[in-house]
């Protein structure tokens, strides 16, 4: 990044290029199936414009972000959430059933309030089901990295119903200089170029190659999120006004059976900012969502957990 500050003054276009040339190496992608934006939030709100759809069903539970996206495109929004009793693991074959006269699906896998993981073959049957076209099934894999397997199935992209969406914002700690990526057939990325609007970070598209090209931090990393889950789990489990739930991300839902407001400021006066999850559809403030974080972070969120009565 140091000397891609030398740069500023010229466009990102050569460095792009060097991003494409290091995703089909890695990833097997053709520069026909990618689009690239400064973020998330950035291609969630692009894709309405694109495909101006009347209704969109969002699966749950979920962030805010993707009905404020669906109804900046003027899109009546319902909601299919996860059920309590099955851990909040989403039934794909009752999505299937809820699809019907929609246009647009926004699916976050793995679950970014939940971090539960969908396999891909659910998925793969959600997609293939469809003979018309509809709906078009947008799947937010920003938290696949702690998760999941890097490929890509080129016959569900073909299809042209599916749009994956990914980050270097969450496995690689870089909120403050993201750089995210829309995949999907030839014919739906040249919609999205033709809604494009101004050019992508060169700082981004720097410290994305970087951080795409170090595999040892991401061995590294996946091998220190599975040992310190296990042990946040085993530790927040001896607390008996705390249920865990199961997740296979960094992040971690919690259902307390104490006072949420005075849980929440107990938190913060220890310097942890943790949220209820008062404003997700489907959930209530009893629901926390945390993030693995430092070990001395982690710690400190698990001795102000146990201390509080």
């Amino acid at each position: 990044m140091r000397k891609a500050v030398k740069k500023i003054n010229n466009t990102s276009c050569v460095e792009m290029d060097g991003l494409k040339r290091l995703f089909e190496s890695k990833f097997r992608l053709s520069s026909d199936n990618l689009f690239f934006a400064n973020s998330i939030k950035e291609l969630l709100y692009l894709i309405p414009v694109v495909f101006n759809p009347e209704r969109v069903l969002i699966a749950g539970p979920a962030l805010g972000l993707y009905e404020d996206a669906a109804r900046s495109g003027g899109a009546e929004v319902s909601y299919m959430p996860a059920v309590e009793t099955d851990g909040f693991a989403l039934d794909m074959s009752r999505l299937q059933e809820n699809v019907r006269n929609i246009d647009l699906v926004f699916l976050a896998n793995p679950n970014r309030i939940t971090g539960k993981l969908l396999s891909m073959e659910k998925i793969r049957e959600a997609v293939t089901a469809t003979t018309s076209g509809r709906p078009h099934f947008v799947i937010d894999e920003s938290l696949i990295d702690f998760a999941g397997p890097d490929d890509y199935q080129a016959d569900m992209l073909d299809r042209g119903n599916i749009t994956i969406l990914r980050t270097t914002a969450y496995f690689y700690g870089m909120p403050g200089l993201e750089l995210a990526y829309a995949v999907s057939s030839p014919g739906v990325i040249h919609l999205y170029e033709k809604k494009r609007h101004g050019e992508i970070n060169l700082l981004s598209v720097t410290a994305a190659r970087a951080a795409y090209k170090d595999s040892t931090y991401g061995k590294a990393t996946k091998q220190y999120m599975a040992l310190e889950k296990k042990a946040i789990a085993r530790r927040l489990q001896k607390i008996e006004w705390i249920r865990v739930y199961d997740t296979d991300s960094n992040i971690i839902l919690l259902k307390i059976d104490k006072d949420p407001e005075e849980l929440a400021q107990r938190l913060r006066r220890a310097g942890l900012d943790v949220r209820d999850c008062g404003d997700i559809t489907g959930l209530d403030r009893s629901f926390f969502r945390i993030s693995v974080m430092k070990h001395e972070n982690n710690l400190k969120l698990m001795s102000a957990l146990k201390s509080f009565v």
